[in-house]
């Protein structure tokens, strides 16, 4: 059960590599899940409803990236996203030649994916999600440019959607993100900022006579809660009321509980003790919604806090690890 007081399980779906950083995943519409992995310019895929699934590496980008940031399904498409992958330096916390990719998967992953490099985003500086707003346009943050750019898939060309002080890194030592992951609606797009610990969200419109275009920023940026500090991921509800986001210092999941119309905000912890959360996907299952997360447990660098964890004596175990587990019975006398 959460603390919340929902009655919802937690499962174990599947270990993916232990000395792995799977920083996004997307969910497919075959029921498999699509990951990507951070440290390696890899994509895997695996069945959640399988307890006996394992990972299977789709595709390596042997050129051009070190690591894959994000993956977004593309609207009107059966299986095809874009993915953002990226040169990085994990332990100097350094990002650099961000390019957005189309990848085409077939149903049952009997064929090897299409892979199309779409646009390379030359003024950047730390990408930190890609989203389709459709076919033609994907919209990106940026934490270190304090913006969401705006890029047009047909031409390659990037510009400036909406740059605001709400989306710059706050002050703070070990602070190197500002502006993280997006979401987007039919009226908002949603962002939280990692360091500031706040959850946003921006009017728009969309653009239905210009598919260059594709959404208009309509509002100035409103700030719902600023008690997320350390988020990582981010997902809403179907209604908007709720929004999900984890910490990947910590180990929580938050919830962050909305008033759509006014934008009122609270927020609570209603999972501990995951092993550094670093992604959160929402699917409706029988209309019921069934959050996944995943974690990099194994990953350690000196800019993040090493905190007590009781996961730290099982985040190096996989499935080519044998465990032995030996039961007591103690009683108790009064």
């Amino acid at each position: 059960m959460l603390e919340d007081g929902s009655d919802q399980d937690v499962v174990l779906v599947t270990q993916l590599p232990s000395d792995s950083w799977f920083e996004a995943f997307a969910l497919r519409p075959n029921g498999k899940i699509l990951a990507c992995r951070l440290d390696e310019p890899e994509l895997y895929t695996f069945n959640p409803e399988d307890s006996n699934s394992t990972p299977e590496l789709l595709h390596s980008f042997d050129r051009n990236a070190n690591g894959l940031v994000d993956a977004d399904p593309i609207p009107g498409t059966k299986d095809e996203y874009f993915v953002l992958s990226t040169v990085s330096d994990l332990v100097n916390v350094e990002f650099n030649d961000f390019i957005i990719w189309r990848v085409a998967l077939s149903p049952d992953d009997s064929n090897p994916p299409k892979v199309t490099k779409v646009a390379e985003i030359p003024n950047a500086g730390l990408c930190a999600a890609a989203v389709a707003i459709s076919d033609r346009v994907v919209i990106i943050p940026d934490s270190t440019k304090n913006c969401i750019w705006h890029l047009d898939t047909q031409t390659g060309q990037s510009s400036i959607l909406i740059a605001d002080d709400s989306m710059k890194i706050a002050n703070g030592e070990g602070n190197f993100f500002g502006l993280n992951r997006i979401c987007i609606t039919d009226e908002f797009i949603w962002f939280t900022n990692t360091s500031a610990g706040t959850l946003c969200r921006i009017p728009i419109e969309r653009v239905q006579d210009d598919p260059s275009v594709g959404i208009r920023i309509t509002g100035p940026v409103q700030i719902l809660t600023d008690e997320i500090t350390d988020c990582d991921g981010l997902v809403l509800t179907q209604d908007e009321t709720a929004a999900y986001t984890c910490s990947y210092k910590d180990g929580f999941i938050w919830k962050v509980n909305i008033e759509p119309s006014t934008g009122k905000a609270t927020t609570s912890v209603v999972l501990r003790n995951l092993a550094s959360p670093t992604a959160v996907e929402l699917n409706y299952v029988n209309g019921k919604p069934k959050l996944f997360i995943v974690c990099c447990g194994e990953i350690q660098m000196a800019w993040i806090q090493d905190k007590e964890n009781p996961w730290s004596d099982i985040v190096n175990i996989n499935a080519a690890v044998t465990v032995q587990v030996e039961t007591r019975e103690v009683v108790e006398t009064v």
